[in-house]
């Protein structure tokens, strides 16, 4: 089982260190897999995480018309 805060927590000390405000589902994937928080699917990149994002688990990140997900501060 996923452990959501700790997933929230290090996706938010990312953002905070890049000084950006938001990241793609994609990218936040590979952080939690070198973080040894989530690890990620290798033939299908950011798997995992896209699907704790379609249940509704990040509840901060949202999906664009285009089908690609993004997570900001939260």
């Amino acid at each position: 089982m996923a452990n959501i805060e700790l997933i929230i927590k290090c996706i938010d000390t990312y953002l905070e260190h890049k000084k950006i405000s938001e990241v793609r589902a994609v990218e936040a994937a590979s952080i939690l897999d070198r973080a040894n928080i989530l690890h990620d699917n290798s033939s299908r990149p950011g798997l995992p995480l896209r699907n704790l994002l379609r249940a509704g688990k990040i509840p901060h990140a949202y999906q664009l018309p285009n089908g690609r997900w993004f997570i900001p501060h939260s």
